[in-house]
């Protein structure tokens, strides 16, 4: 399990099929150097736009996105050749974290812009004048001070690098910095809901999200920064959350969290529970087709399989996971 970096649900099902599906020697379901691709979120005019996208993305996936200069423009895209069957659902993942026109293109050669570098002015992206620092609250002591762009961008070219160096102690100090200042991003506070997983601050993430709207996909941040840490305490966590969560991910979670224990058996019991609240998320209804297939339960694998032979063109690595296991179970 510790072979791969659990940065979403999309990566999490990628962990049953590279683990535990089936037919992976298929050299039908292997991907060759050439059919590589990846998938493009933004092309801006400046570095400075370029680094505005950046900070939009998802702390999980960050590490896998760059900035390519192509000629006069700068493309922002997400490559990652370690894991080339789930880009459509993660492609979808960008989808709903607001890269509407997000598409999938061949993979790039190139290297990225070095993000220490790019923080530098340069004739493309020119000097920006300092904001005056401005009281928010007639009491000096509740003052709030005002970032300008340019500490804006210093703090999250600071927490990527922290980031990208596996220092997430630092790049948790550097967001929280950013939320303190008043930045009204929700991204921030998904990031910080993720790196408090890593380091099982639950305590925190519950001062932080009290009274807040989507609650739940705070938690689940959570519980994928746990997850990937290996925090032991992510069942203790999120367990008085699971009667409240109606998506069915808080459960999803957990199920993994139980898989990576070894404890198949209550591992299954979450993926049902998942699947019962939300049967139409294709990552659920994959993480329990894939659970009663391994537990040898047939006639419930192939119903579930066949469900996911139907979903649409957005999904097709999931599809032909499903269609491979349908033939071998019909035989």
């Amino acid at each position: 399990m510790k072979r791969f970096i659990l940065l979403s649900f999309a990566l999490i099902t990628s962990l049953g099929a590279d683990t535990l599906a089936f037919g992976s020697k298929d050299a039908s379901t292997q991907s060759s150097p050439s059919s590589y691709q990846s998938l493009q979120l933004s092309v801006t005019q400046t570095m400075e736009a370029a680094l505005a996208v950046l900070q939009k993305v998802p702390a999980y996936y960050r590490h896998h996105v760059g900035i390519y200069q192509n000629e006069e423009r700068y493309v922002v895209r997400y490559q990652n050749d370690k894991f080339p069957r789930i880009l459509p659902w993660i492609s979808r993942d960008f989808k709903k974290a607001g890269f509407k026109d997000a598409f999938i293109v061949p993979s790039t050669t190139a290297e990225p812009i070095q993000l220490a570098a790019a923080a530098a002015p340069s004739p493309s992206m020119p000097l920006k004048k300092e904001e005056p620092s401005v009281p928010v609250r007639a009491n000096i002591s509740e003052a709030v001070p005002t970032l300008s762009r340019h500490d804006q961008t210093r703090l999250i070219l600071d927490a990527q690098r922290a980031y990208e160096q596996r220092d997430f102690t630092q790049a948790t100090v550097y967001y929280e910095m950013m939320d303190a200042a008043g930045l009204k991003d929700r991204q921030i506070l998904l990031n910080l809901a993720y790196l408090y997983g890593r380091e099982g601050s639950f305590a925190l993430l519950e001062k932080k999200i009290e009274g807040k709207r989507g609650v739940d996909d705070y938690l689940y941040a959570y519980g994928i920064g746990a997850l990937e840490a290996g925090r032991s305490d992510l069942y203790t966590s999120l367990s008085p959350h699971l009667m409240y969560d109606k998506s069915g991910r808080l459960a999803m979670v957990c199920g993994y969290f139980f898989e990576q224990e070894k404890n198949l058996e209550r591992a299954h019991t979450f993926y049902k529970m998942a699947y019962n609240a939300a049967p139409s998320n294709p990552h659920i209804l994959y993480a329990y087709a894939r659970s009663a297939d391994i537990r040898g339960e047939r006639d419930q694998a192939l119903y579930l399989y066949t469900q996911l032979a139907e979903l649409g063109s957005e999904f097709e690595s999931l599809r032909l996971i499903a269609q491979t296991r349908i033939q071998t179970l019909r035989r």
